[in-house]
């Protein structure tokens, strides 16, 4: 065994499935661009029509400046659902610079005159700390004015607190009637979180079929982290019966709005060529996609494309600096790789140091090659200075976890004497 080559490299042979999309609710509040149906007085009914019909044509046709230009001619007259959408374009920064202050300003006057999705949205402002200093009291004063008249938004930022204990007791079962609410009347975030709710047991009985309904009503109105849901039920057969073509069609609908997770989803998908034809070179560019979305699994899996030269020109620089990012997030696989390339010099400069920094943040996990490559450091030393009783410390630790590898070197430390079990 060569004393500068490392036995226990990491496994870079098998490409790593994005977590599947079942623990956690996704809590953002996103106001409906609604359309206007108000009377106003008849000197100004062409006018203020004919700017309503320009802006709900430009908003579709994603000319957000036009849409926002037009809003704001209704706006300016006094229309509060106007008022209502420019709040949400300078909230969302579309057709104008983002400004958080100004779109509580015009939420907050319409709320104040009994609008109800002004008052979401000043709810949605109190929540976020947008505009506003953050005060949960006040996102639910404002979620539960609205709500109680019905207005979905409302309903739907008001499971949230439920949902996540803010201003109120914590309280899954009220938090899941109140998506309800809102899911009934259409409201995509609210289904999605109901299709949550069930596909996780919490405040209703776990049912995946009903996850998958729900899921499947927020996806068919484009909502992404549905589709990815979506994607996941055919993957898993979780509700539904497994269809790895219907799963990838579902996850590029979600990567077409920039999903990360649903985007790493497709790059393993194209990887091992399940319900699409095998493709490195498109693995690779989905999975660029989310890495740069900071996806650990994408940046780990990046990284062993280009260890490989799967997909994309062969790089051990590129394939460490991804692998870093990765580590940085406390990927332990990751951060295995990264210290087997410091200890052995490869697409980074041989650095012992680093390589012990980041065996150590893996065998807080209790890896068990993290703990007998550790041994194995300090057995042969950092900078030429060896540490046995560490190295004994580690070995034996993975040892007890029933590593095979580690026996050799605490036979050489006994015989050699360096191995005194009384001192660890």
């Amino acid at each position: 065994m060569s004393s500068e080559d490392w036995p226990l490299e990491a496994n870079t042979t098998v490409s790593i499935l994005p977590e599947p999309h079942r623990r956690r609710i996704f809590p953002i509040v996103l106001l409906v661009l609604a359309a206007v149906v108000l009377f106003w007085p008849a000197r100004n009914y062409y006018a203020q029509w004919s700017a309503i019909q320009k802006a709900q044509a430009a908003f579709l046709a994603k000319d957000y400046a036009e849409a926002f230009r037009q809003w704001k001619i209704v706006a300016d007259a006094g229309n509060p659902d106007a008022q209502n959408n420019i709040g949400l374009m300078y909230w969302l920064g579309q057709g104008v610079a983002r400004n958080d202050a100004r779109a509580v300003s015009f939420w907050r006057k319409t709320a104040e005159a009994g609008n109800l999705n002004g008052a979401s949205g000043l709810s949605q402002a109190y929540y976020y700390g947008r505009g506003v200093e953050e005060d949960d009291q006040l996102a639910f004063m404002w979620a539960r004015k609205a709500a109680d008249k019905g207005n979905a938004n409302g309903q739907y930022i008001l499971g949230v607190h439920y949902s996540q204990g803010r201003a109120v007791a914590k309280d899954d079962r009220r938090a899941f009637e109140w998506w309800m609410k809102a899911a009934a009347s259409g409201l995509a975030d609210a289904q999605y979180a109901v299709g949550s709710a069930y596909a996780l047991g919490k405040g209703v009985g776990k049912d995946d079929a009903q996850a998958f309904a729900w899921f499947s009503k927020a996806a068919d109105q484009g909502h992404p982290n549905a589709q990815f849901a979506v994607g996941q039920a055919y993957s898993q057969g979780w509700g539904v019966q497994h269809d790895h073509g219907r799963a990838a069609v579902w996850w590029r609908k979600a990567s077409e709005h920039a999903n990360p997770q649903a985007q790493a989803a497709l790059g393993y998908a194209y990887s091992i060529g399940n319900g699409v034809t095998q493709s490195d070179a498109d693995a690779a560019s989905w999975w660029l996609k989310a890495a740069n979305q900071g996806d650990v699994s994408s940046q780990l899996n990046l990284g062993v494309a280009y260890s490989k030269g799967a997909g994309v020109s062969q790089s051990k620089a590129d394939a460490v600096s991804w692998w870093l990012k990765a580590a940085k997030q406390g990927d332990t696989q990751a951060q295995l790789l990264v210290a087997y390339a410091y200890a052995n010099g490869e697409g980074i400069a041989r650095d012992h140091k680093s390589a012990e920094f980041w065996w150590l943040a893996a065998a807080k996990t209790g890896n068990v090659d993290a703990e007998a490559s550790l041994g194995m450091l300090y057995y042969r030393g950092i900078n030429g200075q060896p540490d046995y009783k560490e190295a004994a410390k580690w070995l034996l630790k993975a040892s007890s976890h029933g590593h095979p590898a580690v026996q050799i070197y605490l036979d050489m430390m006994k015989e050699d004497g360096l191995l005194d079990t009384k001192t660890l």
